[in-house]
């Protein structure tokens, strides 16, 4: 007789489950008026878990029409200890997310103490404030390096183009020549005294060329 009346108790209980998990923090009262969490008081807490988690009042209602409206106090208790052990296996899988969370945020504070050299966590703000300054700048040196590059990529493609182009319209040796003198020139100042004795000009007036020509890239 025991075994059996536990049998249907298990049997009683698995009809039992959580059906709206998302509900945990939405604590609400009898007549659906919110309830902060951190005011809701035990009772408040179950009835709505027990209500709005759970598939609590629907088996109620099952059982009730299977027994021609009846229900006794011992059928209800087991309903109500299934619907409290699946709130609590909830509030379990909750808190071991919390646990583990809080861990391996405790672990990566360690670590980052531990590499950074210090030992309070607004020592270890300000300096990833400053890395973080830092990084900025990194960033803005590498965007002004490849924009450099790119323009002496251009430079290169601009000026073997000149090339090809004065030998396919048979320039003459000389003319080519002085070309080739210019694009080997390394330097401003050089390419000033060459401007001079190439076309001359007087400095200042091949000065003004270059300066409106050369563009510097802030670093």
């Amino acid at each position: 007789m025991g075994t059996e009346n536990d049998e249907y108790k298990a049997r009683l209980r698995k009809r039992v489950r959580l059906t709206n998990p998302e509900q945990l923090y939405n604590v609400q009262d009898g007549n659906g008026s919110k309830i902060p969490y951190d005011l809701a008081d035990g009772r408040q807490l179950f009835n709505h878990y027990r209500h709005r988690m759970t598939n609590y009042d629907q088996v109620l209602d099952q059982i009730r029409s299977e027994q021609q409206g009846q229900i006794t106090g011992r059928q209800e208790k087991q309903v109500a200890v299934a619907a409290a052990e699946n709130i609590l296996q909830k509030y379990r899988d909750e808190h071991v997310k919390v646990i583990q969370d809080s861990q391996k945020k405790g672990q990566v504070l360690k670590s980052l103490f531990e590499k950074a050299g210090v030992s309070t966590a607004s020592a270890l703000s300000q300096l990833l404030d400053s890395w973080s300054e830092k990084i900025k700048q990194l960033g803005h040196l590498e965007n002004s390096q490849r924009s450099l590059q790119t323009w002496n990529d251009t430079y290169r493609v601009q000026r073997e183009l000149v090339k090809a182009i004065l030998k396919q319209e048979n320039a003459s040796e000389e003319i080519q020549e002085k070309v080739k003198l210019i694009y080997s020139t390394k330097s401003s100042n050089k390419a000033i005294d060459l401007g001079s004795d190439l076309f001359n000009l007087e400095k200042s007036e091949i000065l003004k060329l270059v300066k409106t020509v050369v563009h510097y890239t802030k670093l």
